[in-house]
């Protein structure tokens, strides 16, 4: 079972990393983690569904959002965050299903795609893909986020 503490750098646990370091095509490292029957009851929980089921052909699925308190790690574990970042956008496209009852081990991997600046601020965007140690993808995210001076 792995928490999102756990592969998560903290913001101000290492200096930031301010706009102009990142890189537009740097690879961000694969990162190694598990959902678990566990991590998906605590993250119900967490979000005020605790009494929701989701299901496939009869089967309990972890809440496909489970995987979205990963994706910023992603990114921060080449690029430690700097303070005051603010989430903007996530889009997901869900591919292969995590089962509730199981332990999933994943690899995540990502990309830097974009940066710009809009209104005299700094933005960001970066890729993710989410596979199953046997190569399956499990989910892929786009995420913008805005980054402080």
């Amino acid at each position: 079972m792995t928490r999102p503490s756990e592969v998560k750098p903290r913001e101000g646990d290492q200096p930031g990393t301010p706009y102009e370091i990142f890189e537009i095509g740097a690879e961000l490292p694969d990162m190694a983690f598990s959902i678990t029957p566990e991590i998906n009851t605590e993250y119900l929980e967490a979000i005020d569904e605790q009494e929701k089921n989701y299901s496939l052909n009869g089967r309990n699925v972890c809440a496909p959002n489970v995987l979205s308190v990963y994706l910023l790690a992603v990114l921060y574990r080449r690029y430690p965050p700097i303070q005051g970042i603010v989430v903007y956008d996530q889009l997901w496209k869900w591919r292969s299903p995590i089962f509730a009852d199981e332990t999933t081990d994943l690899i995540a991997s990502g990309k830097v795609t974009e940066k710009f600046e809009k209104r005299g601020r700094k933005w960001l965007r970066f890729s993710a893909q989410f596979r199953k140690t046997d190569g399956t993808i499990v989910a892929e995210a786009n995420h913008t986020l805005h980054l402080p001076e």
